[in-house]
């Protein structure tokens, strides 16, 4: 029998897992990346890596939310230094969280590649729900002081952080929309949303 990983050994082969991981989905794919080709990279026997993850999938989910984890604190930097938030600062906010995720190679699969359909078949639906709480912990604290400062209408921050994450949802159908029109739909589509979620009176600010 294999001598069990010391407890130093698995954070170490963890952090390795998370860090070869992100290279190799960010090269090949999800689809087209193997466990065997994520613990050879790691140097270890294949059935190890399930005392770690319970599938490939749950490792690149891991991955993601690490990343959205370090876009958060960069948006957070981000609107405390330009507050207060107007229309057109809002619209620039809402550039800026799509630029971030584009120009991210290994969030970009999710779009081009259409991986997080695979994701989202493939893992638990507990921990997707999970995920989408996050995301709503993240926005409503910030929904909830916009609006107390008056910058943003009095509507269900809920329901506002939904319209807000319905912008990330149109990646995923660029070719049904439509390659050419797309740059035009998704800057009408962030106005629309700056116009109904920002009150006009920042816009004198």
């Amino acid at each position: 029998m294999p001598k069990p990983f010391t407890g130093e050994e698995k954070n170490k082969i963890r952090s390795l897992l998370l860090e070869k991981g992100k290279e190799l989905f960010t090269h090949f794919g999800l689809n087209k990346t193997g466990v065997s080709d994520l613990t050879r990279a790691v140097g270890i026997a294949q059935g190890s890596f399930y005392l770690f993850f319970n599938s490939k999938e749950e490792l690149y989910f891991k991955i993601l939310e690490l990343e959205e984890q370090a876009i958060r604190e960069r948006f957070v930097k981000w609107l405390s230094e330009n507050e207060p938030i107007t229309h057109s600062r809002f619209k620039e906010f809402l550039h800026l969280s799509l630029n971030v995720f584009e120009e991210n190679p290994f969030l970009r699969n999710l779009w081009l590649e259409k991986e997080m359909n695979e994701l989202l078949r493939k893992l638990p639906p507990a921990l997707i729900d999970e995920h989408t709480k996050s995301d709503t912990t993240f926005m409503e604290p910030l929904i909830k002081h916009w609006q107390e400062k008056g910058y943003m209408i009095d509507s269900s921050p809920k329901a506002i952080t939904g319209v807000i994450r319905s912008i990330f949802i149109l990646p995923l159908h660029r070719k049904e929309i439509g390659e050419d029109i797309f740059p035009q739909v998704i800057e009408m589509y962030i106005d629309f949303i700056a116009s109904g979620l920002i009150k006009k009176k920042q816009d004198t600010i």
